[in-house]
């Protein structure tokens, strides 16, 4: 679905991305990890053409109208209700009105939004809000969904119940997704594989880890699979950090 090879990416300095290569297959759940500034955000604004890379090639197996990207900030237009805000991309690719509408109150109800249609975002809650950026993009169908820490600013109680409901809707519908998160238990818990980023300028992939967790899964009952303490030590360890478990033990 996404093939990058070589993609180095500045901004007027030395690179700040240099040479990386990533794969996304069909119906595959890929998380990007990475310290802060290693340009982890810059990949997915290079697939969207949002920036353009300074060498490399990406390769995208779908036109750029099946990709969706839900950012870390929702985007919601706050002069728009609920409603109009979730059909308003519908709207634009010329789906009428009336379907639009309905369309979109199809979206609000799985994501347990009924009955908000008719407020505006500034009357809905945080958790509310993100799940109608969450409906605005899938309600385009998209085949590859991009996501930026989307979930980052949420309390960790409602992140789960996002994070769940997301995950089941892309595994029953085999959505391709690549997320780049910070969160590295967040990462494990979605993917089927995490790539991790190196520190400092000219950063490159230094490692890609399988996630060997069987499908479906629950966010929190990955947790306690035998192969997700392993996993997230290595991955602490790739990034070059001491896991706060050891961090804990060494203290003692």
């Amino acid at each position: 679905m996404l093939r990058i090879r070589g993609l180095t990416i500045a901004y007027g300095g030395p690179p700040v991305l240099e040479n990386v290569d990533l794969d996304v297959a069909e119906g595959e759940f890929v998380s990007l990890i990475g310290a802060s500034g290693s340009g982890k955000t810059s990949v997915l604004r290079a697939v969207t053409t949002l920036l353009y890379p300074l060498g490399g090639t990406i390769d995208l197996a779908v036109p750029p109208t099946e990709v969706g990207f839900l950012f870390q900030e929702d985007a919601l237009l706050p002069w728009r209700t609920t409603r109009e805000n979730v059909s308003l991309g519908l709207r634009i690719r010329g789906m009428a009105r009336p379907a639009a509408a309905r369309t979109a109150d199809e979206w609000l109800a799985l994501l347990k939004l009924d009955g908000l249609g008719d407020r505006y975002p500034r009357q809905l809650s945080g958790g509310q809000r993100k799940r109608v950026a969450l409906a605005q993009v899938l309600a385009l169908e998209p085949r590859l969904l991009l996501m930026d820490e989307p979930f980052a600013s949420l309390d960790a109680i409602v992140r789960v119940r996002i994070t769940e409901e997301l995950l089941g809707w892309v595994e029953r519908k085999r959505l391709t997704v690549l997320l780049v998160t910070h969160d590295l238990e967040e990462a494990i818990s979605l993917s089927d594989a995490v790539y991790v980023l190196s520190r400092g300028q000219r950063s490159t992939v230094q490692a890609r880890r399988a996630v060997p967790i069987p499908r479906p899964r629950h966010v929190l009952d990955s947790r306690s699979d035998a192969a997700f303490g392993p996993l997230l030590q290595q991955l602490w360890q790739d990034l070059g950090e001491e896991s706060p478990t050891q961090s804990a033990k060494d203290e003692r």
